[in-house]
């Protein structure tokens, strides 16, 4: 039975290589976009790797016997790194944005759980500054689909036209209103060494999150840390959710630099079922990242 363990130094190395090795020239057609897969059977997280995801993100112990709603995200991370540097990808990956992250949960997860994970790429689609893409990723447990994560990053490149407008409620849109209840508003401190402690736990050499005088040749005046971290942090702040199963949605807005201080605000609505969340700067000038979850939704 295999164990998932953070990506030893040598494997990342390679796989970052080959994200750097292929010409990665993009799509002039979205629908062109290839199905590519990984996967990895009947797998068990390493209690090591586990614990210090738990103490990296503020997890409180009383939570710890079920898996956080991120974990499989970054347990599957070596998937992702692995689709990204396949010839057939189209994208590069430096210089991707991080736009949404959905998460849809069954039921709770135990820790020691025994899960089959595939990983694939879908649904590209022109935007206003480029193409975006989905990558999602599966979680299933005696074979039935418990857990799935829908990542959607941007590409960005020139757009030939008008991107598609989406029918559906911008997440950005979704305010707190007098009627909801504030369940927790908390101040956090975001050390400059939380983008590398966060990147080892993800096996990710991203420059960007290692070190300001790295992070500048990139563009960014400080590094920043992981859109991932901010979500999973906030949620841990405001103990959500509360039970499974659930759904939830988040935007980033803005990444966090490092070092910072920001607040997590998170509000109940009328039912009690649905919240919402959102990360910001102390004066409320900045919003980092807009979430909405729903418990006991209606998974299909």
């Amino acid at each position: 039975m295999p164990v998932i363990r953070p990506p030893a130094l040598w494997s990342t190395l390679v796989s970052t290589t080959g994200l750097l090795r292929h010409a990665h020239a993009g799509l002039s057609d979205p629908t062109a976009l290839p199905r590519i897969e990984r996967s990895l059977s009947a797998a068990t997280l390493d209690p090591a790797w586990l614990c210090a995801y738990n103490d990296c993100i503020g997890l409180s112990s009383e939570s710890r016997d079920v898996l956080a709603p991120l974990t499989l995200q970054i347990a599957a991370a070596p998937l992702h790194l692995s689709i990204l540097a396949d010839a057939r990808f189209p994208f590069r990956a430096l210089g991707m944005v991080h736009m949404r992250q959905t998460v849809t949960q069954t039921e709770a997860i135990p820790a020691t759980a025994c899960l089959d994970l595939l990983a694939y790429c879908t649904e590209a689609r022109w935007e206003k500054r480029g193409m975006s893409f989905c990558l999602v990723t599966e979680a299933r447990c005696d074979g039935q689909l418990v857990w799935q994560g829908r990542t959607k990053a941007l590409a960005p490149s020139k757009s030939p036209g008008q991107p598609q407008v989406a029918a559906t409620r911008r997440i950005d849109e979704v305010d707190p209103t007098q009627a909801d209840t504030l369940l927790c508003e908390r101040t956090l401190h975001v050390p400059e060494s939380c983008g590398r402690r966060y990147a080892a736990i993800a096996g990710d050499l991203n420059p960007i999150h290692q070190h300001a005088l790295l992070a500048r040749l990139f563009g960014f005046r400080r590094a920043i840390v992981h859109g991932t971290w901010t979500l999973a942090r906030a949620l841990a702040a405001a103990e959500l959710p509360r039970s499974a199963p659930f759904s939830l949605e988040a935007r980033f807005r803005r990444p966090v630099s490092l070092p910072s201080d920001v607040i997590v605000r998170a509000w109940a609505g009328n039912g009690e079922r649905r919240h919402t969340a959102e990360v910001s700067s102390p004066d409320g000038a900045t919003t980092y990242l807009n979430v909405e979850l729903t418990e006991s939704a209606v998974v299909s």
